[in-house]
Order: C-alpha cells, then sequence, then structure tokens
C-alpha cells in the first residue's frame, strides 16, 4: 500500500496477479458468455494487465474459480464455443420471510415519502429482482408494487413534462371509447388512493381533467407552441368543512378564506366542476356546500338520488 501511496502505480508487487486475473474473468463471465478471443483482448487492453493470455492460462483461472464454486462450461462450437458461467456461490438470494419483511417495508415507506423518492425506491427494487432470480419475489412483487401495470418510465416523462407545463397528446385506452388520443397541458402527477393520476387541461373539452396512468399508453407528440387557456371558463365553489386545520391537505385549486371555531370556509376553483363534486362528495357529512346556489342544488339532488338508490335495495 506504501507503495501504490507513494508511485500511484499498480505493480505485481502489490497483488496475487492470478487472483485478480481470475477476478476479471469472473466479471467477464458474469456478463455474459466469452470466447477465448474474447478473453484475451480484453486483457490485452487492460490498464493494469496490459497483455494477452495463452489457453492454457486461462484454463488455470477457470481451475481457481471452479475451485471456490463456480460452474463453468464451454458451449457447443454452433454457439461460439464461449465459456459460459452457469452458477456462482456469490448469487443473491432472498427467503420466504424476507420476501415478506420487504412487502411490509414498502407498504409503510410508499405512505411517507414523495413521488420522486417512490420512484427511486422502485428503481432499487427492480434492481434487486433483476439480480435475485426467485419467482416468489417476482410474484410478490407484483401485488405490493404500486407501479404494478404502470411504467417507471412513462410516470418520470410526465412529471417531466408537468414541472414544464407542456402541451402533449398521448395515447389513452379508454373503458368506454377504446383507445383515443388526448391532448392536454400538463399540471402534475399525484399518488391518490395509490393510483397514480396526470392532471392537466383537456384541449377537447376546454376543461381541467385527471387520468389514471395505468390508462395511458405512452406520450405521441409535444406541441412547442401551447394553447392560450386563460379565457377558459372557471367555477367557484364556496364550502364549509368541520375538519381540523392540521390534518387537512388542500388541493392546487383550494383555499381556505375564513378559519372557524370547528370548521373551515373553502373556495375551490377549476373549469371542471365534476371535480369539484367528487372532492366534496369524498367528506360526506363532513362537507356542506354555501355557494353559488345552482351548485348547492346539484349536490342535495345527487345526495337525494344516493339515498333513493339505499330505499331501493
Amino acid at each position: 500500500m506504501k507503495e501504490f501511496m507513494k508511485n500511484k502505480t499498480v505493480t505485481y508487487n502489490l497483488m496475487s496477479f492470478t487472483g485478480f486475473k481470475s477476478l476479471v474473468v469472473f466479471s467477464l463471465l458474469l456478463e455474459a458468455p466469452r470466447s477465448y478471443e474474447e478473453i484475451a483482448e480484453y486483457f490485452k487492453k487492460h490498464e493494469y494487465i496490459g497483455e494477452s493470455i495463452s489457453i492454457d492460462t486461462l484454463r488455470v483461472y477457470f481451475t481457481s474459480l471452479r475451485m471456490v464454486g463456480c460452474e463453468i462450461i464451454r458451449m457447443k462450437k454452433s454457439e461460439g464455443s464461449k465459456y459460459k458461467m452457469v452458477s456462482h456461490p456469490f448469487e443473491l438470494s432472498i427467503t420466504s420471510e424476507q420476501i415478506k419483511s420487504l412487502a411490509k417495508v414498502y407498504k409503510a415507506v410508499a405512505k411517507n415519502i414523495e413521488l420522486h423518492e417512490l420512484i427511486t425506491l422502485e428503481k432499487f427494487l427492480i434492481k434487486i429482482i433483476e439480480k435475485i432470480d426467485n419467482d416468489e419475489l417476482r410474484t410478490a412483487y407484483e401485488k405490493f408494487s404500486l407501479f404494478n401495470g404502470v411504467s417507471v418510465e412513462l410516470v418520470e416523462n410526465l412529471i417531466k413534462h408537468s414541472k414544464l407545463k407542456s402541451q402533449i397528446t398521448f395515447l389513452y385506452n379508454s373503458p368506454r371509447s377504446g383507445e383515443k388520443e388526448i391532448e392536454i397541458i400538463t399540471d402534475k402527477v399525484e399518488l391518490n388512493n395509490n393510483k397514480f393520476y396526470l392532471y392537466g387541461t383537456g384541449l377537447e373539452y376546454n376543461q381541467y381533467g385527471y387520468f389514471p396512468i395505468a390508462r395511458i399508453k405512452g406520450v405521441t407528440s409535444v406541441n412547442l407552441y401551447k394553447t392560450d387557456i386563460s379565457g377558459f371558463e372557471k367555477y367557484t365553489v364556496g364550502y364549509e368543512l368541520r375538519v381540523d386545520k392540521n390534518e387537512l391537505k388542500l388541493t392546487d385549486e383550494e383555499k381556505i378564506v375564513e378559519i372557524k371555531d370547528n370548521s373551515l370556509i373553502i373556495e375551490n376553483t377549476t373549469s371542471n366542476p365534476f371535480i369539484i363534486k367528487q372532492r366534496i362528495l369524498s367528506f360526506g357529512f363532513a362537507c356542506k356546500v354555501l355557494y353559488p346556489e345552482s351548485f348547492r342544488q346539484e349536490i342535495i339532488n345527487t345526495l337525494k338520488e344516493m339515498r333513493e338508490g339505499y330505499k331501493d335495495g
């Protein structure tokens, strides 16, 4: 080590070169099957080795690897007579109990981290699954992962467009009309009730809305010139909400206009009244619409229809 620190040069005095070269062969076979010629060429161009090797010397390295538990075979002549690593004792493994623990940790952590952190966690898990050849782990991952059926790359791409407020067209698998192209000005990507949604202003109906990302096939185009949406009609609804202010997470469209002893007066402004309606109904009896009167009456009628539906049942 003193010699290396002084000269910054790797020499035969610093290591067992037989062991080092065996590790180089191990790493090469770990990536893919290799022919003798490929290994020899790699050795010749290596920063520290810088010389080719004979086939007999290569067999010595194979013997060293087999002694520690590696299974190396030579493939058929029709397959290029390459050497292949079938198995080795350094493979990652995981038990059934560890898989259960992993699922529990994932579910607990996923609830309390930001979306970009969740994506990082997901990529880490995907790498682990790629390294561990375990069908039980893959099956469990498909069940507990929030990205089941959703491409991590697609979510990342939509987040990027949302930050730029890009005007994009994406292919959407509508449950009613099948596949169709939808053009929107993106706003944000959110995870609600364990599902990913893309929010934005749709240009077909000039309304703000959201789309389950699981139904988005992919972005087909990005418009360099955005449509002016400043003139789109917007609705403002006021409602009283009986909830603790510290426990309420406001949406981007909401704002608190008054704080009372046991409730909050909130205004919600959007171009899509359906979103406000869904938001209000999600609060149940804790929410009461104050204005406008037309929207207040619409909520009352909806609640009456729901009540009648239960009577029929």
